[in-house]
């Protein structure tokens, strides 16, 4: 395939953003008026915090910015899902082969070497071409990782691309209970503190935990990282240079963790209801029902992203592991064109300007100055609690070093961020990426055992006694170990062959 020319984009160029326009999100849009003449609409699928009430506000005002800066017509309709439900409304989406045109996707969310296997998204190889600005502010080792045989089938977006397993604890709690954050390491070590809180506090389950479950958070902690997205079987252990791969769930360190949430969920320390909790619990973090959490990345910044989640209490934390640079958290976040996109010239380049002009990229993570936030007098940006446009997932759209710093964060939070990743440990598989295409049927057997037993163990909802193990037969009858040995000889290739 040719790519076009930039003159080419110049001329369709009233087809890019006006599209911002288009449609409220939260919902696809069968509804939708048909395209003007010389409009194009572009279909966006997001995770963030969800549906945003004035998303239409917010696309209006990128289309008039791209038609006056770049005399592009476009409708673009930003679709948006919860963190914790994205993985599975786009699971709908792609096997219904639904048309749209832009999709988030990840290793931990609508698993991208999966879906690129499928041949569900668009190689971006001949658009690259000429792109240097975009190719050149993205790592190598992170280009390198979301190639799949040879072809690029999403644009990662700059951000940490380490991962450091971390647990937040709001400080007044960890204060009245005397808790010495210095001493936590494991999860375990909480389990005192939280039965303390429960004891005085009924009301509260102090470990906010949902649909999403919290495995994929503290894999590090746990001593693994995973090849090929966060729920997939094939993991090695954490700086194996023997590069042994294995099923994570069949690990000893998974099953202790499966029968100390299944025995919180019984003493209240989380909700038992957890796995019909949506939005990684943060109505309840927000509300004071929840007074801890574990996340994945503990990065600059993060003090303010906390506090805002635990409703503006100051938090404490404790990092679980060290951090490390694996292809799992180098695929974190990457937006594809999907191969049956009826625009993909005008998707690749909304994604590259997305990327590259900061005007945009900030109107799409933060809405319209004076209306969704104002910029306080340090250049941070202070968001307006009932704005009505506040998607909290600026690492979703794109290149997070083009964001405005929060409110809290350091002005140079993206020098800290890029020195971070630089000093991070670099996994052995680092680089590898998985072609599922050989096994993709057994895949699709075992994400149907995965449907059915992982959130439900994740979220002590049921007795790890009795199902754990039906969950390990189940996944070895639906072709685990054909998984594992592909993903076995495809490592050892791509070790041999490395530079």
């Amino acid at each position: 395939m040719k790519r076009p020319g930039k003159k080419y984009f110049r001329a369709a160029g009233g087809m890019l953003l006006a599209g911002i326009l288009a449609g409220c999100g939260g919902e696809s849009t069968p509804d939708k008026a048909p395209e003007e003449p010389g409009t194009v609409r572009l279909t966006w699928y997001l995770c963030s915090e969800g549906q945003q009430r004035d998303e239409a506000a917010v696309e209006k005002a990128a289309g008039r910015y791209l038609q006056e800066k770049y005399h592009m017509n476009l409708d673009l309709d930003l679709v948006m899902y919860d963190f914790a439900g994205y993985g599975d409304k786009m699971k709908m989406v792609l096997a219904s082969d639904a048309e749209y045109d832009i999709c988030y996707t990840s290793s931990w969310s609508s698993n991208y070497y999966y879906y690129a296997g499928k041949g569900k998204y668009l190689p971006l190889n001949a658009y690259l071409e000429g792109e240097e600005t975009l190719k050149e502010m993205i790592l190598p080792e992170v280009w390198e990782g979301v190639t799949v045989q040879g072809k690029i089938y999403g644009i990662p977006s700059n951000q940490v691309f380490f991962k450091q397993n971390y647990v937040t604890v709001v400080k007044e709690y960890a204060d009245a209970y005397g808790l010495d954050m210095s001493k936590v390491h494991r999860l375990e070590d909480l389990d005192d503190f939280f039965h303390k809180v429960k004891a005085d506090h009924e009301e509260i389950f102090p470990l906010a935990l949902s649909e999403a479950g919290a495995m994929g958070k503290i894999q590090l902690a746990l001593g693994f990282e995973n090849l090929a997205g966060e729920f997939l079987p094939g993991a090695i252990s954490v700086g194996d240079e023997g590069l042994t791969v294995v099923n994570q769930y069949s690990l000893d360190a998974v099953k202790s963790y499966y029968e100390l949430v299944h025995r919180w969920a019984a003493d209240g320390i989380v909700r038992e209801d957890a796995a019909m909790v949506s939005n990684n619990g943060l109505e309840d973090m927000k509300a004071g029902t929840a007074i801890a959490s574990v996340n994945a990345a503990f990065k600059p910044g993060v003090e303010a992203i906390e506090t805002s989640s635990f409703g503006g209490r100051e938090v404490v934390f404790a990092t679980l592991s060290d951090p490390w640079m694996t292809t799992e958290s180098i695929s974190s976040s990457i937006n594809a064109v999907s191969a049956r996109s009826r625009h993909p010239e005008e998707a690749f380049r909304l994604l590259t300007l997305v990327n590259t002009d900061e005007t945009l990229y900030n109107l799409l993570c933060f809405g319209i100055e004076g209306e969704h936030y104002t910029v306080n007098e340090d250049g941070t940006v202070h968001v307006l609690e009932d704005g009505g446009y506040h998607p909290n997932a600026d690492w979703a759209f794109g290149n997070q070093y083009l964001a405005m710093p929060r409110e809290g964060q350091d002005p140079d939070i993206w020098e800290q961020t890029k020195e971070e990743n630089q000093k991070a440990e670099r996994s052995p598989a680092l680089g590898f990426s998985f072609d599922t295409s050989r096994v993709n049927s057994q895949i699709a057997a075992v994400q149907a055992v995965l449907s059915q037993y992982r959130v439900p163990l994740d979220t002590g909802m049921t007795d790890p006694g009795r199902e754990y193990p039906a969950f390990l037969e189940k996944l070895e009858e639906a072709g685990s170990r054909e998984i594992l040995e592909e993903m076995e000889r495809q490592l050892r290739d791509w070790t041999e062959n490395r530079p």
